[in-house]
């Protein structure tokens, strides 16, 4: 882990304080290494919930088996590409 060169400034309601003293004086943490540490495990869980899609195995085989399965061709873009081929001279 970097060594520690920020600094960041919060405001914390007096109960909020005293809960937050006696939970590091419980864990054998200083007050900012305790603060530190729970606040970086949160955003942790925060990052990692917001960025990971869980979905149901069922779901997720049937999107697989539909990946696999070759794609149906789509007349309109068929076409398209005929008529772009008409009017794009290979080089």
């Amino acid at each position: 882990m970097s060594t520690a060169t920020e600094r960041m400034e919060v405001r914390v309601s007096p109960e909020d304080k005293t809960l937050f003293l006696e939970a590091a004086r419980l864990s054998h943490e200083s007050a900012s290494k305790f603060v530190v540490r729970a606040a970086r495990d949160a955003a942790r869980e925060v990052v990692e919930r917001e960025q990971t899609t869980t979905v149901p195995a069922a779901f997720f085989d049937a999107m697989i088996e539909s990946l696999e399965e070759p794609a149906e061709p789509v007349e309109e873009l068929s076409s398209a590409v005929r008529k772009h081929r008409s009017i794009v001279k290979k080089r």
